[in-house]
């Protein structure tokens, strides 16, 4: 109970400590809506009630201190990153619900000389989740793909791992478990969807520029910077937890058998393929048409005014409700009662609370006041994406990643364009970074990857330590490489 009231004071502390402390250059009005988002993200930290609630303060404080009336506050909260994390989550639970994802990934592992292999298997599996991870949050590839690295151990120490694996926690274990995490963050990289952050971060963009940032001109930079992470954090596995042996006997025959048990692909799964072909096609389809019709062409107007990106994930769960998966019961792909149940509320509402206090501080001055700050700092336009990504590394351990994209986007995307540095590229970069992986505190995927029971608190610490260095530094090469050229 003492832990728990100091988890509540520790808010309201914040909160008064900033907005008694003069902050010379900004309104008293945007120092209470900063004082009312460090306390949420106290609150998000410790989590004394749940992140939902939290998102909720806004509604009592702003009106309160007469910052902004009930209605005007109430406002801030339609954004469209809630139905985007929805129409992603539901999908990404279609996939699981009926097998799609499970299919795709056993699919990959069965390739010729993959199963036999520890180090080659270990490989692909990372591979598998990571390319899942690049159209479903790393949250729910998680929580898809764990249980299969979980079924590969089982039947490791059933065949050939007696004696070379301990009953308890294992080198391969620890492989398993955290790599699962790590090949999900490195996914998550590559598109605009793959993690909460991306989307998050992108609508910061878009509210400071008045700039959408496109599918495929995420991809364009992701895709290289997914991949290069993906082997690194490979091989930081390999060095931190190598495996007790190099063959496993008979691994290509269970991956084969457990292939046949899948069997033809059943209605919901082509359901979930023709939805993802569908939005994979809205998703590109503003991308490519300016290269296909003349700038006052009515398709291309309408393409940039009605079929927005944020209007994609809607589309996809009227796909999802509205096709039957079984005619003769019948049945459909998603009911309401899987709506209810596998959308992440908590997280969703943290997402659109986070992206409504940012709107908030830039109506009153806040970008402003810290394009001022940094100007005093001397940034250039080599050294901003280092102190960003940095920044949003270390934050991101102690803090949910949403919040940090949220509240840094405010302050390093309008230097960028300041200092001259291509805001899009510094957007990517701080959502590619900003995914805890340090704590099971860190973040959903990394509580699940601490809840497989296969790795501790202590071997996720001192891996991170060593991944978040090199991607930290490895994202910075890589955008200062490609920025030039979107």
């Amino acid at each position: 109970m003492r832990n728990h009231i100091f988890k509540l004071l520790a808010g309201p502390i914040v909160f008064f400590i900033l907005s008694a402390v003069p902050m010379g250059g900004m309104e008293r009005p945007g120092q209470l809506v900063l004082a009312v988002f460090l306390w949420e993200i106290v609150w998000w930290v410790t989590q004394p009630v749940p992140w939902a609630i939290t998102a909720l303060l806004p509604l009592i404080l702003l009106p309160s201190f007469e910052v902004m009336n009930v209605t005007a506050t109430a406002s801030l909260f339609g954004q469209t990153v809630f139905f985007w994390i929805m129409g992603l989550a539901l999908f990404g639970f279609a996939m699981e619900k009926h097998g799609l994802a499970k299919r795709f990934a056993i699919r990959l592992l069965t390739l010729p000389m993959v199963g036999n292999s520890t180090h080659r298997l270990l490989f692909f599996y990372m591979l598998a989740s990571g390319l899942l991870s690049m159209f479903v949050t790393d949250a729910g590839v998680v929580a898809m793909m764990l249980p299969i690295g979980l079924s590969l151990i089982s039947y490791i120490r059933s065949v050939g791992g007696q004696g070379k694996i301990p009953v308890g926690r294992s080198n391969l274990g620890n492989f398993i478990a955290i790599g699962t995490l790590y090949s999900s963050i490195a996914g998550g990289m590559a598109t605009i969807m793959g993690s909460p952050p991306n989307i998050v971060a992108a609508s910061v963009h878009e509210r400071i520029t008045g700039e959408p940032i496109g599918f495929f001109q995420w991809m364009w930079i992701g895709v290289p910077v997914s991949l290069t992470m993906l082997v690194i954090f490979y091989f930081i596995l390999r060095f931190f937890f190598p495996p007790e042996f190099d063959e496993i006997p008979g691994g290509q025959e269970f991956l084969q058998k457990e292939a046949r048990k899948l069997g033809k692909l059943n209605q919901g799964e082509k359901n979930v393929l023709i939805t993802f072909a569908v939005m994979v096609i809205l998703f590109v389809a503003p991308s490519i048409a300016p290269f296909a019709l003349e700038p006052d062409d009515p398709i291309l107007r309408w393409f940039r005014s009605g079929l927005s990106i944020w209007a994609v994930p809607p589309i996809v769960m009227f796909f999802l409700f509205a096709m039957p998966s079984d005619v003769k019961k019948p049945t459909w792909t998603l009911t309401w009662k899987d709506a209810v149940e596998q959308t992440p509320w908590n997280a969703t509402m943290l997402c659109t609370g986070a992206v409504a206090m940012t709107q908030a501080l830039g109506q009153f001055g806040f970008v402003d006041f810290m394009k001022s700050a940094l100007t005093n700092f001397g940034l250039t336009a080599q050294s901003l994406p280092f102190v960003t990504a940095f920044s949003t590394v270390i934050m991101t351990e102690i803090a949910s990643g949403v919040a940090v994209a949220a509240l840094l986007g405010n302050i390093f995307i309008p230097a960028a364009s300041q200092i001259g540095f291509n805001s899009v590229s510094l957007t990517i970069l701080l959502a590619q970074v900003a995914i805890g992986k340090m704590f099971p505190w860190s973040g959903a995927p990394a509580a699940m990857t601490f809840a497989s029971g296969e790795t501790e608190i202590k071997n996720m610490f001192k891996v991170a330590l060593v991944a978040d260095f090199f991607l930290a530094i490895t994202v910075v090469l890589i955008h200062l490489l490609f920025a030039p050229f979107f």
